[in-house]
């Protein structure tokens, strides 16, 4: 026998995995981004480190400006990427409770499955003894 709401708990794991699907998109977002922020920083101190051994050295005012736009960009755009991450890590967040919802849901529907089964196993078993017994006693009234 089939279990009556199979249909929904297939909608329901079906959910689950485009739900997993999304969360795999989402991570590796949040990881490009957060390697490029990395990237950033590794480029703006190795700019440091070249402008304090510039410092030493003859520096023009040309030079100077150049350094000082290319850290003030560095900082604007670090900036706008920690916002980036933050606002997909809250979108992951979502997901993972839209996640946690959906795989509450396909477990109720596998608990309802189940204590089906085991209903129509125990009536399928009351059946048999049912019909045993009523044997047994017709062979013992064959018998006397």
């Amino acid at each position: 026998m089939k279990f009556r709401f199979e249909t929904v708990l297939k909608v329901h794991k079906e959910k689950e995995d485009q739900i997993k699907k999304e969360l795999g998109v989402i991570n590796t977002h949040i990881q490009n981004q957060t390697d490029r922020l990395r990237f950033m920083e590794k480029i703006a101190d190795e700019k440091k480190e070249e402008l304090n051994q510039t410092l030493g050295q003859d520096m023009n005012i040309d030079k100077m400006v150049l350094f000082n736009n290319f850290f003030t960009g560095v900082k604007l755009e670090k900036t706008r990427q920690e916002q980036v991450i933050l606002e997909v890590t809250e979108k992951l967040n979502l997901k993972k409770q839209d996640l946690i919802q959906s795989m509450m849901k396909r477990r109720t529907m596998e608990i309802l499955k189940e204590r089906e089964q085991t209903a129509l196993r125990k009536k399928q078993q009351k059946t048999e003894i049912a019909l045993n017994d009523e044997t047994g006693s017709n062979q013992w009234r064959m018998n006397l």
